[in-house]
């Protein structure tokens, strides 16, 4: 089966990666399935990985407004060379492109779109973005389905327009034999960092934005400390090594040798194997958070605020509390941390397990495969409702 996956660009977010990490394991795992990718904006970082799998990347040209018509006659020019039997559609902007281009076909395709973003209140987003959701619902009666990785972000979308013929939540994937447990790696973390072998090595990776509330966890990890916790606290992601506002006073207050600031990490697997507990302290905005499947693969125990569907995710393998209370997390920080090593291990290994049964990249992928199949027929894949994911449900 020939699949194109139009997106709106190729850079590196969430929905970059696990497009590249389904044509990645399709290919590698001999999937009866010939994909190519069409790119809207001039490829990106993102590209390079798709390609390294063997998976063609068309440039549909879209560099401003001036652009959007003559990019959208590439993106037919592509459909017509590639004659796909299935175009899915990644983002927004591409879920109208693809829909366009598909009604310009003298032969319509079956068409899917992949919503891989959360709305917790559509008057947060920008003004722009908001023009193009609305559009995106009124065209949502005409694709075969549309995917959400996360039950939260399937309900906010049917709350907003988009319909719900076919919706169904397909999680993201995680490939366990990439996050896993590393004999050592909690000692040669300490070691490269420079953290106290002694201390509860306390990560977050996130970008610093107040959706992520890193204030929330820096306050926590000072009231935990307060109650006898020695805790290191590592922040890592793009704009954490520069923290302002609010943040960067809680983190003044907490001791220079318990605090390590980190930008965008390269090398997240080593990170996440090396610590004690693994905390996203998010206000809002979340779907199917990444960083938690990553670090339940990696054994690593979790807390997480009770946003999107982290708490699904983890089910009662990992620590859900409130959003914006400092005192709910520093309590579950306190109790984590008397757990022992061994307590933790042993909520890490049940985290890991359920990754590898719930959301392992040949699970998930394997769900890809049945849509596809299905999408030329009627009703709802089977297998979807047989691994108790399928169809979306409002949360």
């Amino acid at each position: 089966m020939k699949v194109l996956h139009v997106i709106t660009a190729l850079n590196v977010g969430g929905a970059e990666t696990m497009l590249a990490k389904l044509v990645e394991h399709e290919r590698m795992h001999g999937f009866a399935v010939q994909s190519s990718v069409a790119s809207l904006m001039p490829p990106g970082a993102g590209a390079d990985r798709i390609r390294a799998s063997g998976t063609p990347v068309h440039d549909c040209g879209l560099t401003g407004p001036l652009a959007l018509l003559p990019s959208l006659f590439r993106l037919r020019a592509v459909v017509r060379q590639v004659q796909p039997d299935l175009i899915m559609a990644w983002m927004y902007h591409a879920h109208i492109a693809a829909t366009l281009a598909n009604g310009l076909m003298p032969r319509k395709i079956p068409l899917i779109w992949n919503v891989r973003h959360s709305i917790d209140d559509i008057r947060q987003e920008k003004p722009a973005l908001r023009a193009v959701v609305r559009t995106a619902a009124l065209l949502s009666h005409l694709p075969h389905s549309i995917i959400y990785n996360s039950h939260a972000a399937a309900g906010q979308h049917q709350r907003l327009g988009f319909h719900a013929r076919h919706a169904m939540v397909i999680p993201n994937g995680f490939d366990p034999d990439l996050f896993r447990p590393r004999e050592g790696a909690r000692e040669q973390l300490a070691a490269k960092l420079g953290i106290d072998p002694g201390s509860l090595i306390i990560g977050m990776a996130a970008r610093n934005h107040p959706m992520k509330d890193a204030a929330n966890l820096a306050e926590a990890v000072l009231i935990a400390r307060q109650s006898g916790v020695d805790a290191h606290l590592i922040l890592t992601g793009e704009g954490m090594d520069r923290p302002t506002g609010r943040l960067a006073e809680l983190l003044e207050a907490l001791p220079s040798d318990r605090v390590t600031l980190r930008g965008h990490d390269g090398s997240l697997a080593e990170l996440l194997q090396g610590l004690d507990l693994l905390v996203l302290p998010s206000a809002w905005g979340e779907g199917f958070p990444n960083i938690l499947g990553e670090a339940m693969a990696c054994g690593i125990a979790c807390i997480a605020t009770d946003v999107g569907d982290s708490g699904w995710v983890l089910g009662d393998t990992g620590i859900i509390v409130p959003p914006r209370d400092a005192a709910a997390l520093a309590d579950r920080i306190v109790t984590l941390d008397r757990m022992g090593p061994d307590g933790r291990r042993q909520l890490g290994a049940a985290a890991r397990a359920r990754v590898k049964e719930r959301f392992s990249m040949s699970r998930i992928a394997g769900m890809y495969s049945d849509l596809y199949r299905s999408a030329g027929g009627a009703g709802t894949p089977r297998n979807l409702f047989q691994a108790g994911i399928g169809p979306a449900q409002v949360m």
